[in-house]
């Protein structure tokens, strides 16, 4: 159904009145392109944000980019962790994955 209103600082005011089953419904609104300013950036930061955000995203890609340690620089396994990857191993048995 398509209603025609007015928008004023917020609020649509129908010109016709309309009496609506809920409190609160999605509508979806068709306004001019020429009615409408387009922003380059919705979000305006400050310049020292800005640089700490990419000096944060150069460290997390120094991160993810680094190579894998060699097998023999790692530590020896725990107990524990032999105990955990015995357990993984028994559940994946017992569920037929293996």
């Amino acid at each position: 159904m398509n209603i025609e209103a007015i928008y004023d600082h917020g609020k649509l005011s129908f010109l016709t009145p309309v009496r609506l089953k809920h409190e609160t419904l999605r509508v979806t609104i068709t306004v001019p392109d020429d009615e409408v300013e387009v922003q380059d950036d919705a979000y305006t930061l400050p310049p020292e944000v800005l640089a700490m955000a990419k000096a944060m995203e150069e460290k997390l890609d120094r991160i993810r980019n680094a190579p894998l340690p060699v097998d023999e620089d790692l530590p020896p396994l725990t107990q524990k962790q032999l105990d955990r990857m015995e357990a993984f191993a028994l559940r994946d048995e017992v569920r037929g994955l293996r």
